[in-house]
Order: structure tokens, then C-alpha cells, then sequence
């Protein structure tokens, strides 16, 4: 029953749109457990202030919700964690129309990427890529590909895989370093050298 109680109720907040998307302000049971659930879903989203305004009004309505009160006091450790994952779920929900790299270092595949979010969110979202490749690795592994309609995490993604690199997400920036290491592949040690044959 509680499921389908949290269902509905999130059923109704998607309904209304982002109005909905704020404290619920009646009073009573039912708006304490819907500002409860809607700074849970915040949490998830990586919405800290959202959840700050949720949890808040839980405690005005009832001070001694314990659940409420060690998320709000929570927020406070969790700040920059969940603004690198608001960061990632950002990148998931911008639809990239066409990309089309043909040898593109990486440095230059996330710059158009960039470029691309750019325009797609009329400014209103910069991934702040920072690219740390110090033994030039980077330059050698080119990126090839040609994608549409795809969200701009599966296009960051491809990237990353071409290049064999990983990604950072911080609060401010993503990093994206060469995976172990970055310097050139190991060659393999020389094989000895065979003993003369004393024949």
C-alpha cells in the first residue's frame, strides 16, 4: 500500500511539472511524508538546495522527524558530491543531435563535445572538461566515431573508450586522465640471450 501511496504521489508531482518540484505546504501527515519523499528524490537527483528546502519543511511541521533532520545535517558533508553527480545526471539528460570525429585527438573530441552542450542548453550547462595527460598519451590514441541523437553521456563515453581514458566527476569540472597512467604501453622485457652451445 505505501507503494502505491509513494507511486501516486510521485505520479503527481511529475504531472504538475517543476511547480511541483518545491515543499508541499499543507499541513498535516501527508505533506511531512511528500516533503520527506520529495527531499529523498532531490538527494537522488543531486539537487542539494531542493532537498535543504524539503528537509526544512519537515522539521517545521514536525521538529522531531529524525530521518529529515540527519539528511539536513547530512547536506552539509555532502555538498560537493552531489553537485559532480547533479553534473553527471546533466550530461544524461542533454540530447547530443550528430557528432561525426574522424582522427580527433581527445582534447579535441571534448572540446567540440563541449561546444556542442553549449549550444543544445543555450549556455545554461558547461561540463568543464579538464584533460590531465602530461606524458602526451593522448595525442597518439585518435577518436573516430560518428553518432545521433544520443544523450552526451553515451557520446563522453565513447570518447573515453577510444582513448582508453577514465573520468572524474567533481563538484565544478570532469577530469579525464589516460588509464594507467598515461605514458607509452610497456614493451616487453628483452629475451635473454641464448648460451653458445659448447659443441
Amino acid at each position: 500500500m505505501k507503494a502505491i501511496h509513494k507511486l501516486l504521489a510521485l505520479a503527481a508531482v511529475m504531472a504538475l511539472g517543476s511547480a511541483a518540484w518545491a515543499p508541499a505546504q499543507e499541513g498535516g501527515g501527508n505533506s511531512v511524508a511528500l516533503n520527506y519523499q520529495l527531499g529523498l528524490d532531490a538527494l537522488k537527483d543531486g539537487n542539494a538546495n531542493l532537498a535543504r528546502q524539503c528537509f526544512e519543511a519537515v522539521l517545521q511541521t514536525q521538529p522531531n522527524h529524525a530521518n529529515a533532520r540527519y539528511h539536513l545535517l547530512n547536506l552539509r558533508n555532502r555538498g560537493p558530491e552531489l553537485a559532480a553527480k547533479a553534473r553527471k545526471l546533466q550530461m544524461e539528460k542533454i540530447k547530443i543531435p550528430k557528432v561525426d570525429f574522424r582522427d580527433s585527438t581527445l582534447p579535441e573530441a571534448l572540446g567540440a563535445l563541449a561546444a556542442i552542450i553549449d549550444k543544445q542548453t543555450d549556455g545554461g550547462f558547461a561540463p568543464n572538461f579538464i584533460v590531465q595527460d602530461p606524458a602526451g598519451a593522448f595525442e597518439k590514441r585518435p577518436v573516430t566515431m560518428t553518432l545521433n541523437q544520443v544523450p552526451a553521456s553515451v557520446v563522453f563515453d565513447y570518447i573515453l573508450n577510444l582513448a582508453n581514458a577514465s573520468a572524474r566527476y567533481d563538484e565544478h569540472a570532469i577530469v579525464v586522465k589516460p588509464i594507467g597512467g598515461g605514458g607509452e604501453p610497456k614493451k616487453p622485457a628483452a629475451e635473454p640471450a641464448e648460451e653458445p652451445s659448447g659443441e
